[in-house]
Parts: structure tokens; C-alpha cells; sequence
């Protein structure tokens, strides 16, 4: 059985921590599930907890990632490159996502058409129980030939934030699936957690030579490198529209134990355990309200009542909890500029960025992990300026090796090769670079 975790949403709902380069599912502010025995027991992000789990469970091995171009470094990073990824060429949605993820599968990984392939989303918060019914979904939809598995979880209130699996007949497993319900009122919500509905958990599962069956009528073959040249082809629309509400042959398996979708401020503070991150003083008339400051500089929080602030080099959160879920609709004319990125070899901290007498500079504040290096590369605009804060490293310049030591400092110009490395420790830096950065990087071969 494999496993594909779509995780190649934008990132909004958690702004200013997420960004589309860092979207919420990369943020490591959850605490890893104990049964799943990871290693590092500080904070973790959704990726990582849900990938402990997976390992837990015994489906880590198998699972691949389906994501943008532009998170694939901070995936490798998270995951220790644990899983690879299938690259998407631009966002169409989840279907299209979900054929090219079998079609990677198919030719890339080594996949038979009779082996089943299970979707899910990245950020569920639930226990290992959920991956061990996965796996029986897997096991039912194994023996069957044209039927779709689900995982529905067992409701414990008739939210309107879900969508809803309505079963057919008798309470008897795999259940067969009737219908569906999109996120309805309170009303009808009620009516179908008392009729037996349960909460559509997306999950879905099938055998690999149902996506040729899919694909066919799209003219795009089940192989990963004619799907990304021939992506475009494929519509703009989600799995449950393309496939879910025609198909007449779908299963499902129940799940009754913890489960949450993460997707805003005001879900995800409810797991929170700790009600601030960060530099945080709080007066004593505040109620029901969590704060994140990841800064570096203090945050007084004073009579704030169900409130989530957030603040980030890329912006400052403060809203009531239940309107955070409507955050997207006040982000229009906020400019999508990250100033943190965590790449495979390290991080990146935009500290400063300013223009004088028609001068743009840029500094940065820069960190190698021990025994990585950044990929070589050259500026066309702009030169830089890097002083060595702390750590050891060698920097690779047009071919020749340049010690660095902390207190050193060396201009590299523009259109000169060069990588910096790490030995022996962690390498903090500070980066000043002087002239236009916008789109002006070439990663190279070697140096």
C-alpha cells in the first residue's frame, strides 16, 4: 500500500507564520504524538507529526509527498529526505495533483497497477489509530476491483465546518457510501450526525489502474514526465468533483477517536497546550487567548479576551479567534513577501530590506547546519557581503576554498560562483547584499 500526502496548499490561514513558501502545514508549532516516538521532542510542524505517526504505523516507507517546486527544500529539510517528492508544475487542484502523484507512483517508484494508493491531507490532528484504519481501508479496497475507500470519523457534534459521508443500510464494515453533504447549516448538521453520517475526513483511497481509467479521457498518459509536460490538460477541480460525487461503487471505514482539522488560527490554538511561544508577558485580566512571537523581541499582551496574536518578520496578527477564520479575505493588498525560508542546508532571516539615494540593500541573517552546504550559485545584480558570526565554514569561490572563521568577512561580486559549507558546526552568518535581488539567483552544477 502507498501513501500520498497532498500538502501543496497556499499559505494563507496561518499568515504571518505561513506564507506560500512556508505554508501552515511547515510550521513547527505542534507537540509530536508520544506513541509515535519521534525523536526530537521539541516543536514540530503538521508534516512531521503526521509523518511520525505514518512511521509508527508502518507506512512510512511508502509514502511520497505531492507538493510545489518551491516547498520541496523545506520538505527534504523537515523530513530528513525521507520521502520524495512529486513535483507539481503549477496548482490545479487536488485532482490533478492526485494523477500526478499516481502517475509518479506508477513510474518513478515502481508501483503495480493492482496496488492501492491512499490520499490524505497533511494537517489532521488525530492519533495512530487513524493510520491503522487507513490500513484497513486499504485492506478492503485491495480485494475489491473498481471501489473507493473513504475514512469517515465518527462525529462528536454536529459541526458545520465539515463535510459529511452519508452511509447506506446496515452499520456493518466497509460501509457502503450513499452520498455526500458539503458543509452544512447547524440544522442539517444535526439531522445527519443523528441519522449516522460522519465526518469526511479526506481520505480516499484506490487501485493505481483506476487513474489510467481517469486519465484517458484527458488524452494524458499515466507517466509522471509526459504528466508535468502535459499538466495543463488536466482540469481545475478537486477529486471529490472530478471522481467522488459520480462514482457509484465507494466504501468506507469508520474512525471514532480524535480528529481535527488544523486549518485556521482558532483550531489550531485549541491543541495548543501552552497559551503563548515566544517572548510573551501577560497581564492578568486576559481569557482564552494564545500569542506567538517569534521576533526576538518582547510582546505585552494586556485584557486581550479570545484572541490569537501572531507576530512574525512578516507581519503582525491580531484578531478574535472565530473571525482568524476569515483571514484570507483581509490579505488581498498585503504583499507576499517571506522573510523567513528553511531550506535543506539551512535558514534564511530577512532582517532588513531598504533602499537609499536609489541603493537597494538587503540583510540577512543566515544559519548552515553542520555538514551541509548551500547549493553553488551566482548573482547577476548584485554583490555581497558575508560576515561570519559564529562557527566555522570554507567558502567555495570561482573554484578556490576560502577559510571562514568567525569575525571574517569577504565581498563576493556579481556573476562569481561560489557555496558556502559548514565543518564541525553550525555556521551563523550575516548577509548584506547591495543592488537588485529580484530573480537575479542561478544555481549551478558546481563551483
Amino acid at each position: 500500500m502507498y501513501i500520498v500526502l497532498l500538502s501543496g496548499g497556499s499559505g494563507k490561514r496561518l499568515w504571518p507564520l505561513s506564507n506560500d513558501l512556508c505554508s501552515k502545514q511547515y510550521i513547527k508549532l505542534m507537540n509530536p504524538d508520544e506513541a509515535a516516538e519521534m525523536e526530537k521532542k521539541e516543536k514540530c510542524s503538521m508534516l512531521q507529526r503526521v509523518f511520525g505517526q505514518l512511521k509508527a504505523a508502518g507506512l512510512s516507507e511508502n509514502t511520497i509527498v505531492c507538493a510545489s517546486d518551491a516547498q520541496v527544500e523545506l520538505i527534504e529539510s523537515q523530513l530528513d529526505g525521507a520521502a520524495e517528492v512529486a513535483v507539481e508544475p503549477m496548482r490545479r487542484d487536488t485532482f490533478p495533483a492526485v494523477m500526478l502523484s499516481c502517475a509518479y507512483l506508477l513510474s518513478r517508484k515502481g508501483a503495480g497497477t493492482d496496488d492501492v494508493v491512499a490520499f490524505l491531507p497533511v494537517d489532521p490532528y488525530t492519533t495512530i489509530e487513524f493510520f491503522n484504519r487507513i490500513k484497513r481501508l486499504g485492506a478492503y479496497v485491495k480485494e475489491r476491483e473498481g471501489v473507493i475507500g473513504l475514512l469517515g470519523g465518527v462525529p462528536t457534534y454536529p459541526s458545520t465546518k465539515y463535510g459529511y459521508i452519508i452511509p447506506e443500510g446496515e452499520d456493518k464494515e466497509p460501509l457502503a457510501v450513499k452520498g455526500f453533504r458539503e458543509k452544512p447549516d447547524e440544522a442539517t448538521a444535526e439531522e445527519l450526525v443523528s441519522s449516522g453520517a460522519l465526518w469526511n475526513c479526506g481520505v480516499f483511497c484506490f487501485k493505481l489502474k483506476m487513474a489510467e481509467q481517469w486519465l484517458q479521457k484527458y488524452g494524458v498518459p499515466a507517466d509522471y514526465d509526459a504528466m508535468v509536460t502535459g499538466y495543463e490538460k488536466l482540469p481545475k477541480k478537486s477529486f471529490d468533483y472530478e471522481v467522488l460525487e459520480h462514482w457509484k461503487d465507494i466504501i468506507a471505514v469508520k474512525y471514532d477517536d480524535i480528529w481535527k482539522d488544523l486549518g485556521t488560527w482558532n483550531t489550531l490554538t485549541e491543541e495548543m497546550p501552552e497559551k503563548s511561544i515566544g517572548d510573551v508577558t501577560w497581564d492578568g485580566t486576559c481569557e482564552n487567548s494564545h500569542a506567538i512571537n517569534v521576533l526576538g523581541i518582547p510582546m505585552v499582551v494586556m485584557g486581550a479576551k479570545n484572541m490569537v496574536i501572531a507576530a512574525s518578520h512578516d507581519g503582525i496578527l491580531v484578531a478574535d479567534k472565530h473571525q482568524s477564520s476569515y483571514i484570507k479575505d483581509c490579505l488581498t493588498n498585503v504583499p507576499d513577501e517571506s522573510r523567513f525560508e528553511e531550506r535543506r542546508w539551512g535558514t534564511i532571516k530577512t532582517i532588513d530590506a531598504n533602499e537609499d539615494d536609489g541603493t537597494k540593500s538587503v540583510t540577512k541573517r543566515v544559519k548552515v547546519i553542520a555538514g551541509k552546504a548551500m547549493p553553488c550559485h551566482m548573482h547577476k545584480s548584485h554583490t555581497e557581503t558575508v560576515t561570519v558570526i559564529s562557527g566555522m565554514g570554507k567558502l567555495i569561490l570561482e573554484g578556490t576554498e576560502v577559510d571562514l572563521l568567525a569575525g571574517s568577512t569577504v565581498s563576493i561580486a556579481a556573476g562569481k560562483k561560489h557555496a558556502i559549507r559548514a565543518v564541525g558546526s553550525d555556521l551563523r552568518l550575516i548577509e548584506v547584499s547591495l543592488g537588485s535581488t529580484d530573480d537575479d539567483e542561478i544555481v549551478l552544477e558546481d563551483c
